[in-house]
């Protein structure tokens, strides 16, 4: 299922909240999104320009179309999230 902006809007949103509100992060999203994939890691261990950034986290957008996960940037392409949290 690929995704659209107004669904990183939400995600973004919610990150915020979860963050705010002191709340587990990746379960927090997997129960509000539960047809997106969420990881967590710290910005640190990326090397790839990200689809958002704020002062708080990088996302990243995956592509788990084929037998490799791999990142993208084509919205359209995405069914998953990486939330790099910057430390």
């Amino acid at each position: 299922m690929s995704m659209n902006e107004s669904q990183i809007v939400s995600i973004e949103a919610s990150i915020r909240s979860l963050q705010d509100t002191g709340n587990p992060l990746v379960p927090g999203l997997r129960k509000l999104f539960p047809y997106i994939t969420f990881v967590r890691c710290s910005a640190q261990d990326m090397d790839a320009p990200p689809y958002r950034t704020s002062n708080k986290y990088q996302l990243y957008l995956l592509d788990r179309s084929e037998a490799c996960i791999h990142l993208t940037d084509r919205l359209e392409d995405a069914d998953g999230v990486i939330v790099a949290e910057v430390e």
